[in-house]
C-alpha cells in the first residue's frame, strides 16, 4: 500500500512554528497594552483624586501650601497622563504590527495546508487509477486463463 507523503511538508512545519511564534509575539504585546491602559486608568483616577481633594481643599479655610501641593501634584499626573498616552499610543502600533504579522502568518499556514490537502485528493485519485489498472489487468488475465482451458 502507498504511503502519502507531503513533498513540502517542512515548509508547512515551518509555517506553523512561525504562526505560533506570531501568536506569542501578538499576545505579549496585548499584553504590555492591558498593563499600559490600567497603568493610564491608575494615573487618571489619582489626578481625579487630586482634583476632589483640591475642590475640598477649596471649600475649607483657605491653606495655600496644601492648596499649591495639590496643584502641583495634578499638572504632575497630567504630564504622566500625557507620557502614559503616547506610550500606549506606540504600544497599539505594536499591537497592529504583531496582529497584521499574525493574520499573515494564518494565512501563509491555510494556503499550505490547502495544497497539502490537494495534493492528498490527487495522491488518492491516482492510488484509486493504479487499483483499477490492477483490478482490469486481473480481470484480463483471469478472464485469457479461462479463454485459454477453454479451447
Amino acid at each position: 500500500m502507498a504511503v502519502f507523503r507531503y513533498s513540502m511538508q517542512n515548509v508547512l512545519d515551518v509555517k506553523l512554528k512561525l504562526e505560533d511564534q506570531a501568536k506569542t509575539a501578538f499576545s505579549q504585546a496585548q499584553m504590555r497594552v492591558n498593563e499600559a491602559e490600567d497603568e493610564l486608568n491608575h494615573t487618571i483616577n489619582r489626578r481625579e483624586g487630586y482634583e476632589e481633594l483640591k475642590r475640598r481643599l477649596m471649600t475649607e479655610r483657605l491653606d495655600v501650601l496644601k492648596l499649591n501641593q495639590c496643584q502641583d501634584a495634578i499638572e504632575s499626573l497630567k504630564y504622566q497622563e500625557l507620557q502614559q498616552k503616547k506610550k500606549l499610543a506606540a504600544l497599539n502600533a505594536v499591537l497592529d504590527n504583531a496582529r497584521r504579522r499574525l493574520n499573515e502568518a494564518i494565512i501563509d499556514r491555510k494556503t499550505h495546508e490547502k495544497l497539502k490537502e490537494n495534493e492528498f485528493e490527487e495522491f488518492k485519485i491516482e492510488l484509486n487509477n493504479q487499483e483499477k489498472k490492477e483490478i482490469d489487468e486481473l480481470v484480463s488475465f483471469t478472464h485469457n486463463q479461462e479463454g485459454e482451458e477453454d479451447e
